[in-house]
């Protein structure tokens, strides 16, 4: 084979925000969003090429052996990773004379994943040139080497998402142990809309603002991370089952969770209520807040629509996103 495919999936969180910092489960999930990626070998060239669409860059490897895309595919491919050393133990192959060409269907950096997505196609593309037969668990665990060279200390929910394109489930190890990372399924397909505040945030500053707060009142947070955790295991049970006015009210529950901890926005709130007034099932801030994306849950893909329509009139973009 001279050239295959791969794909890798974007995210949302669903539930949980803030809380999985504290050790409190949360949940996110697949979306219908991802990063394509075609791999092909190149003759006689003994580089590997990064011809990336979505940046609008061409990357050498040999050119460039610093650029974030060279150290992933590095770590990736790193003849030390036990998942590699076994392949290269059978196979006679050397990752080299290959060429990436990247696309995607949604935007880098809007807090959807996009590293993660990135990783995973990258694996899968080799995995099908090659006929690796590597497995999602082999994919995943790979993919989350490459994030932790783009992030320091990655939750895992990233790349699980990106490798399953379904809902996971999260909880952070507090003793420093490996974290539960769990794939699970929904009952019916979830449309939303992803609304764009406008609004950049800094995740790092978000979570050590809430920490602050936490700290200087603790009895009200303890109550408001009881009522997270509890919330959690509704909102699994409900998702499994496809219950969606169920979820709905539970993300609703979530939002105001996020309000106590004061990690909404006016313009998140306005993006929430203008919805309201279309019906939206439900409204929530999705990942660290004080500014970011709102997903809005919406009853089939013509309220998708309705609601894009309505958050447009009020200067906010919005795009349609599915879980299923």
């Amino acid at each position: 084979m001279s050239k295959a495919n791969g794909k890798g999936y974007g995210k949302v969180i669903l539930f949980g925000e803030h809380f999985v910092v504290y050790g409190i489960p949360g949940i996110a999930s697949g979306i219908d969003k991802f990063v394509d990626v075609t791999v092909e070998n190149i003759k006689d060239k003994n580089d590997v090429i990064f011809d990336d669409t979505v940046f609008n860059e061409k990357v050498s490897l040999n050119e460039k052996p610093d650029h974030i895309k060279s150290k992933i595919f590095k770590a990736i491919f790193n003849p030390e990773n036990k998942i590699i050393k076994e392949i290269l133990e059978f196979n006679k192959i050397e990752f080299n004379n290959l060429k990436f060409t990247i696309k995607a269907n949604f935007s880098a950096a809007k807090g959807l994943g996009y590293s993660g997505a990135l990783a995973v196609a990258i694996i899968r593309s080799v995995n099908n040139l090659f006929e690796l037969d590597l497995k999602d668990n082999h994919i995943n665990e790979l993919a989350y080497i490459a994030e932790c060279v783009s992030h320091g200390t990655p939750s895992g929910i990233d790349n699980t998402c990106a490798t399953y394109g379904t809902l996971v489930w999260f909880e952070k190890n507090m003793t420093g142990g490996p974290n539960t990372v769990k794939p699970f399924k929904c009952g019916k397909p979830l449309y939303l809309v992803l609304a764009d505040t406008g609004i950049k945030h800094d995740t790092k500053e978000s979570v050590a603002n809430v920490r602050k707060r936490k700290e200087a009142n603790e009895s009200d947070y303890k109550k408001i991370f009881d009522k997270a955790k509890k919330l959690a295991s509704k909102a699994k049970k409900e998702l499994q089952y496809g219950a969606i006015l169920e979820i709905g009210k539970l993300m609703n529950e979530n939002q105001e969770l996020l309000r106590e901890i004061g990690v909404s926005c006016k313009e998140a709130e306005e993006i929430i209520k203008v919805c309201e007034y279309e019906n939206s099932v439900a409204g929530k801030v999705t990942g660290a807040g004080d500014g970011g994306n709102v997903i809005i849950l919406c009853e089939n893909e013509k309220h998708q629509d309705k609601i894009i329509e309505t958050i447009k009139r009020k200067n906010y973009e919005g795009i349609k996103i599915k879980i299923s």
